[in-house]
């Protein structure tokens, strides 16, 4: 059944809670099984860069979720903040995600990176909204919650007239995406790490 509700920007003093929900939904992502391949280490790995993630969301961009107790999140990038460079990660907290993830995935992590930067060169480039992540509690996954929280901003990008893209390496969320008006602009297996990458654009509509 369909949750309705209207999403809320992302309080500060709940980052730790939005960052935790977020960690449980991206835990067996594909990027995060290749940084952290223990799944007990994952557990606690992936809430922690959340926190990073969502700092940088509300220092360049806007974060959104439901109200609280917290069951979904959207984190954007403003298209004037058009890279997340190594420099905002560290002004987020990322010391104490390489302290605690050791080098070894961190290693792996700045593998992705490059991968995804070689690939992200290979698409098209515009001014656009990114989704940098976008996280629903997995026992409350199929309720629309993640939808809404797109939605909410795809319109807002609609009547700014700017494009809105992602990255994505979960083949089931495709078509999910699909769904909400986006398209693959590049399907493509990175050199590096081997995994599968899916950049995906949402173009505002043609004005009559």
């Amino acid at each position: 059944m369909a949750t309705s509700f209207v999403p809320m920007r992302l309080l500060p003093e709940r980052l730790i809670e939005a960052a935790a929900v977020m960690g449980r939904a991206a835990v067996d992502d594909p990027l995060f099984v290749y940084v952290l391949p223990d799944a007990a280490q994952r557990a606690w790995g992936v809430p922690l860069m959340m926190q990073s993630v969502l700092r940088i969301g509300l220092a360049h961009g806007e974060v959104w979720t439901t109200p609280p107790p917290i069951t979904g999140v959207a984190s954007w990038i403003s298209p004037d903040h058009p890279a997340v460079t190594q420099a905002d990660r560290e002004t987020a907290g990322f010391a104490e995600v390489r302290a605690t993830w050791g080098p070894e995935a961190v290693a792996r992590f700045y593998d992705i990176g490059a991968d995804v930067g070689e690939a992200e060169s290979l698409a098209p480039a515009e001014p656009h909204w990114y989704l940098h992540w976008l996280g629903t509690e997995p026992s409350a996954q199929g309720r629309g919650i993640g939808s809404t929280l797109v939605r909410q901003m795809t319109a807002r990008a609609d009547a700014e007239d700017v494009a809105c893209q992602l990255l994505n390496f979960v083949s089931r969320n495709v078509p999910i995406y699909e769904h909400l008006g986006f398209r693959v602009i590049l399907d493509t297996v990175l050199s590096r790490t081997g995994l599968r990458l899916w950049v995906m654009a949402r173009q505002p509509p043609v004005s009559p």
